[in-house]
């Protein structure tokens, strides 16, 4: 079995972390107000998003890592989809907020909290789950290392001399040939 962050795994947490993003983004943009950036850009973005969070799951996805992709997610998709509705064929007009951009700003950084601490939740499970399967350890966390002192030495050691000759009975030494 390969560990989360190679083979399928590791794509099928690259297409979950790269939905959250786009998803949080759509979602955020949507319940501001603003228009819909169509499938097709929609599509591209996902899949540029994915390969764009690739590196990050080589290993265990950590929250202030993910507060950053999220964060940045959501202010450059909302750029995009503000450029795309521009452009669009329909004339959408950008969308004005409807409510105070400290209130937005607000409510963007707790949606961003809330998604980040179950993604990383969620990687952190999965990760405890294959170390658990497989009973080997995660890849790039370190092994605690236990170091053993030897018993301090008191005085002055005998030499090997006296030790042999000292423990040895008198007369005894090795058989003789028949």
């Amino acid at each position: 079995m390969t560990s989360p962050g190679a083979g399928v795994l590791r794509g099928v947490r690259v297409l979950l972390l790269a939905a959250a993003v786009v998803g949080l983004s759509v979602v955020a943009h949507g319940l501001a107000g603003g228009a819909d950036p169509g499938a097709v850009p929609l599509g591209v973005l996902a899949v540029l998003t994915a390969v764009a969070v690739r590196p990050l799951t080589r290993r265990q996805v950590g929250l202030p890592r993910l507060l950053g992709l999220l964060g940045a997610g959501q202010l450059v998709l909302h750029v995009v989809f503000e450029r795309c509705a521009a452009l669009s064929p329909s004339g959408a007009a950008v969308h004005a907020h409807a409510a105070s951009p400290l209130t937005m700003l607000g409510a963007h950084a707790v949606a961003t909290l809330a998604v980040a601490v179950v993604l990383r939740y969620g990687d952190a499970v999965l990760w405890r789950l294959w170390t658990w399967l497989t009973g080997c350890r995660v890849p790039g966390r370190p092994r605690s290392v236990v170091v053993r002192t030897a018993a301090p030495v008191v005085g002055v050691l005998p030499a090997v001399r006296d030790l042999l000759v000292r423990g040895a009975a008198p007369g005894r030494g090795p058989p003789l040939a028949a």
